[in-house]
């Protein structure tokens, strides 16, 4: 990963990271976290094969849009509560503990 950038959500209190990841010779893959300020405490854990495509705030959710590689064809939207550790996918809730287990096949 070369560089790690920030953006903060509801009023500084929630983290976005990102980093680049070369995937493939000439692939950049833009992996993402989140992180409470307040507490230091992981909400979404970093995966670099994930890509982040655009995330905005909406009330007390943070919708999220991503890949992952590397297949890279189908978008996922995802809606977090950072505040209540879940989140919202195909209109039913689960815990952040869930996300990379929902998301990330184990072969």
């Amino acid at each position: 990963m070369n560089r790690i950038e920030s953006q903060s959500f509801f009023d500084g209190q929630i983290q976005l990271l990102t980093g680049l990841n070369e995937f493939r010779e000439s692939l950049w893959v833009n992996g993402f976290a989140l992180r409470n300020q307040l507490t230091d405490e992981e909400i979404l854990p970093f995966i670099s094969f994930f890509d982040i495509i655009g995330i905005t705030q909406v009330g007390d959710v943070l919708n999220i849009t991503f890949k992952i590689y590397p297949d890279g064809l189908k978008s996922y939207t995802i809606e977090v509560n950072p505040f209540l550790k879940t989140f919202r996918y195909k209109g039913k809730e689960y815990p952040v503990s869930c996300f990379e287990e929902m998301f990330v096949e184990k072969g």
